[in-house]
């Protein structure tokens, strides 16, 4: 069924099916149980439980090394983080342990069902600290898949 929605409703949407089509599935990352900065995850915790949606400490290179745990262990992890700017404390966590992992074991393991959210340019008065968009760094990295939705 087709529905008309805004992006931030499209992105609960997206996240809510993953959630009912596979139990395995977490959302976690900074306020995701609050409804998430721009209200994307907003209902999935009550929907879930607290098991499946849940908050984490404001700990970029955390969140995508716990994300990068679940996805070897063969969950399915929706991580989250507020602002694209904040992504780069987990560089070394995609770059060099997300990308490389199925390389590193000769296709013996994967972290594929890893996706990491963050959003940029999204704040009209955020200016040096919330309007980055460094998709570009991770584009040219090979193991990843870069993914960029624009809300103009």
């Amino acid at each position: 069924k087709t529905s008309k929605m805004n992006l931030c409703q499209a992105v609960n949407n997206a996240m809510d099916i993953a959630l009912n089509s596979d139990p395995s599935t977490c959302l976690f990352g900074e306020d995701v149980a609050f409804g998430g900065v721009f209200r994307c995850s907003v209902g999935l915790q009550k929907k879930y439980g607290k098991d499946r949606v849940f908050n984490t400490p404001l700990c970029e290179q955390g969140i995508a090394g716990f994300g990068i745990g679940l996805a070897v262990a063969g969950a399915t992890a929706i991580a989250e983080v507020q602002f694209a700017d904040y992504i780069f404390p987990a560089f070394d966590q995609i770059v060099n342990e997300a990308a490389k992992y199925r390389y590193r074991s000769g296709g013996l393991f994967d972290c594929g069902k890893l996706t990491i959210r963050a959003t940029w340019g999204a704040v009209g008065h955020g200016g040096l600290y919330h309007s980055q968009s460094p998709e570009g760094y991770f584009a040219h990295t090979p193991g990843l898949k870069v993914s960029e939705f624009a809300m103009f």
